[in-house]
């Protein structure tokens, strides 16, 4: 198709999916003046740029709440188009009812009306048997623009080596069985091997007490998690002293060593690692930054973020073709506020075909009202049991099965 027709809907992703699959020349947006505003059509600029498309775009305004205005709009734009000698489609997936009964009333005249069904992921040419599969799989920053926002901030780079790969293994599972005492064993570290920015010190040797006292706080090394780490080899040459007053050690790396100063981090990356794990996911990010906005015209992202537009992370962002799957990890006991926060990042990012998942290192049981609050809400709960038993790219994978 040269021309593909769409009803503006508020589901972000059903607006562009169509042309993702398809690749027209052109897409004819349909849909109320005040939907139709500059913040889309920078945004649907973006994203032919994410997904790779070379198409025009062009916004047209109807009253969506009129029929006949509808149906003279759809037929107005593709006499234009035909007449320009292009073959026109009009994509039904989304839009308001009536518009969807007005494209759907021109299938007698020999227009290709489509449909996406997402029951066996394809799009449906309505009147016949012909279906077209889809088969594609979009970025996360691409379902956080379609749906009017912008990433401010790089998400966490996770360009390490393999070795370092095999050492955050190691210690994502030390992590998990020392959960109880691990915020304690992190402030450790950070005050032996603090630098600045909450980064660790360009030196990678620490010499340090064994325990001390800061401000009327102590901070108390822990022998049986340091040597645990030794032997996953994210430190090296670890010696305490004879006395036990004090211990000594070499990170691994600065990479490695900024991975353990941080005390939220292992959470997201066991996620992070269970997404990676598996061929069905086609993108997967950790701490992804935010605005509910976009820059269009004279406005820039910096005065975006200048103004008090709201924003929010994900601690980790997966796809899985057309499905974002936005996850909270909580190193507590998830409470309402946590689900209402990711509730609401679901619907404006992501939609119906969107998922929402908390994680938590805490036991949620089932029938607790918070479990059961998380389930009218559609939000799915990965609590202890999964990362022990080693399950979450399983839970993860039947979380995200297109039915």
């Amino acid at each position: 198709m040269k021309t593909l027709i769409e009803l503006f809907d508020k589901d972000a992703i059903y607006n562009y999916l169509a042309a993702t699959v398809f690749k027209p020349q052109k897409v004819c947006f349909i849909g109320d003046k005040l939907s139709l505003d500059s913040d889309e059509a920078a945004a649907a600029k973006k994203f032919a740029s994410l997904a790779g498309l070379d198409c025009k775009f062009e916004f047209i305004s109807a009253n969506t709440n009129d029929y006949n205005d509808m149906r003279r709009t759809i037929e107005e734009t593709i006499r234009k188009e035909t007449a320009n000698g292009n073959d026109c489609s009009v994509d039904v997936t989304g839009g308001k009812d009536l518009a969807l009964v007005a494209a759907g009333s021109l299938i007698p005249s020999n227009v290709n009306v489509i449909r996406y069904d997402k029951t066996v992921n394809a799009f449906r040419f309505l009147g016949s048997e012909k279906t077209q599969k889809v088969d594609i799989g979009l970025t996360c920053e691409a379902f956080i623009t379609i749906a009017g926002g912008t990433i401010f901030s790089k998400p966490r780079n996770m360009n390490y080596g393999d070795k370092e790969w095999e050492i955050i293994r190691k210690v994502t599972r030390i992590y998990f069985e020392n959960r109880e005492i691990w915020n304690r064993f992190v402030k450790y570290l950070q005050q032996v091997a603090k630098g600045e920015n909450e980064k660790v010190r360009d030196n990678l040797f620490v010499d340090a007490p064994f325990s001390f006292s800061d401000n009327d706080r102590v901070f108390s090394c822990n022998k049986t998690v340091m040597r645990e780490h030794e032997r996953a080899q994210a430190i090296k040459n670890l010696h305490f002293s004879d006395d036990g007053n004090r211990l000594s050690f070499e990170f691994f790396s600065a990479e490695i060593a900024n991975l353990l100063v941080n005390e939220g981090v292992w959470l997201e990356l066991a996620v992070y690692l269970a997404g990676k794990n598996s061929d069905k996911f086609s993108d997967v990010q950790t701490s992804v930054k935010f605005v509910w906005d976009i820059a269009s015209g004279d406005e820039t992202l910096g005065s975006i973020i200048a103004d008090s537009t709201p924003r929010n992370e994900i601690d980790v962002v997966l796809t899985r073709g057309v499905m974002p799957v936005f996850v909270s990890c909580k190193t507590r006991a998830p409470i309402n506020d946590d689900l209402n926060e990711l509730y609401t990042i679901k619907q404006k990012f992501g939609g119906e075909l969107a998922k929402a998942v908390l994680a938590t290192t805490k036991f949620v049981g089932d029938d607790w009202p918070v479990a059961e609050r998380a389930k009218e809400m559609g939000i799915f709960i990965l609590d202890e049991r999964y990362f022990e038993n080693k399950t979450v790219t399983k839970q993860l994978e039947k979380i995200t099965e297109l039915n």
